[in-house]
């Protein structure tokens, strides 16, 4: 794909996640998609290390919105880490 295209993907989940309001069902989701978004693509495409601290930052967002039971804590935290091993090897 090109640039234009992957810049279209984040600015609709910054959108979608602008739209939520806070403890919205869908924060989680919208979060996690820019987050995802952010570094799985925008990072490895461009290599900014700015996309890569955002993705972060988002996905500890995600894991302050879960309680410690909740069933997409353990993908979380899965997503968390890898970004963190990420930029160690970067």
């Amino acid at each position: 794909g090109n640039d234009k295209d992957l810049d279209r993907v984040i600015a609709l989940h910054s959108k979608a996640l602008a739209l939520c309001p806070v403890g919205h069902t869908d924060q989680f989701s919208s979060s996690n998609n820019l987050a995802t978004a952010e570094l799985s693509s925008h990072f490895h495409h461009q290599g900014n290390n700015e996309d890569l601290d955002k993705a972060i930052a988002l996905h500890k967002e995600v894991l302050a919105l879960l309680p410690v039971s909740h069933t997409h804590q353990s993908m979380s935290l899965n997503n968390l880490a890898t970004q963190l091993s990420t930029c160690f090897h970067h």
